[in-house]
């Protein structure tokens, strides 16, 4: 018998979505409440691009430099040498 292609639910792409939704808004905040002059986002290429198309153009126009990396295993430490090096 034939198997039917049910296209399933990327949960894990949903969930990631909406922490992209989150982080947005919380740099939003961030930016609004203590008037940063700058900002450097470091995250993984994937998750970049989605965080890109969902932050405010306020925080946009704050960016100095974007990291694609995926820094989440690493001690606070050694993520500012990944940055700064």
């Amino acid at each position: 018998h034939r198997h039917s292609s049910v296209e399933q639910t990327d949960w894990h792409h949903i969930e990631e979505h909406r922490f992209t939704q989150r982080v947005a808004a919380a740099l939003e905040h961030v930016v609004r409440t203590r008037d940063v002059p700058a900002l450097v986002i470091v995250a993984p290429p994937r998750t970049l691009a989605d965080l890109r198309r969902a932050l405010h153009a306020d925080v946009k126009k704050r960016i100095v430099a974007e990291v694609g990396k995926d820094l989440t295993k690493h001690p606070v430490g050694e993520i500012e040498t990944h940055i700064l090096g």
